[in-house]
């Protein structure tokens, strides 16, 4: 893997952590798992994305399978209510 590569990965990690930030609602549309898929129209919370680029979800069935973007389809249905910290007021 070359330097580009690498560097275009980590980029698109991280567009997906600004897209889908801590505590963001969304709705699962389908999702290609034949073992332990997340069935249409399951709401879940997004905890965290990963370096691989899984978003890691609390379904409210109690699941926490991840989210694959390019192979699951799933919307947006609420945003992130956390602010993020920019250091100390001044």
């Amino acid at each position: 893997m070359n330097k580009y590569t690498i560097d275009n990965e980590l980029r698109q990690v991280e567009r997906l952590r600004e897209l889908y930030p801590p505590g963001t609602k969304i709705q699962c549309i389908q999702m290609d798992d034949h073992y332990h898929a997340i069935a249409p129209g399951s709401i879940g919370t997004v905890d965290y994305v990963d370096d691989a680029g899984t978003i890691h979800m609390s379904w409210e069935n109690g699941s926490s399978l991840g989210l694959i973007p390019g192979e699951d389809r799933f919307k947006i249905i609420g945003k992130s209510k956390r602010v993020k910290s920019k250091g100390p007021e001044r």
